[in-house]
């Protein structure tokens, strides 16, 4: 149970967002919350379903190995290293992108087609990551 309460937490927060988006009416804003809502309640149910598929009891001994090997990876000094240098490494860029993205949206009063950008923007940061902490990883 443990391991399920954040994600039913996050069920409930977007079923409250979900509410409160259906109630405000405020043209922009109100569409802006219910998608918050709808976004947590899908990732929340995911990744609830997911903790329930892998502690079923017919995939104890695949989910104990993937967590005991999650486990190593986590505590190895140099993937830890590689890591924090990858994640430093896209935060610079994305500081730099998140900016110019700020400065083109208060020119541009952006609308509907912000929460497309910032996906994207987020999609683009985790690849970055994965890129250089691959890069870092052959160097080493």
């Amino acid at each position: 149970m443990k391991e399920r309460m954040p994600f039913i937490i996050d069920i409930a927060i977007g079923v409250v967002l979900i509410a409160v988006g259906l109630v405000m009416r405020v043209d922009y804003y109100d569409t802006m919350v219910l998608s918050a809502g709808f976004g947590l309640v899908s990732a929340g149910l995911v990744h609830l379903l997911r903790v329930i598929y892998w502690q079923a009891p017919q995939r104890q001994e695949e989910y104990l190995a993937r967590r005991q090997e999650a486990h190593i990876n986590a505590v190895d000094e140099r993937k830890q290293f590689l890591r924090m240098k990858a994640g430093h490494i896209a935060y610079q860029i994305m500081l730099v992108v998140l900016f110019v993205v700020a400065l083109v949206l208060a020119l541009a009063r952006a609308e509907a087609w912000v929460i497309l950008l910032v996906f994207l923007l987020t999609v683009f940061q985790w690849a970055i990551g994965v890129v250089i902490f691959r890069v870092l990883e052959k160097r080493m």
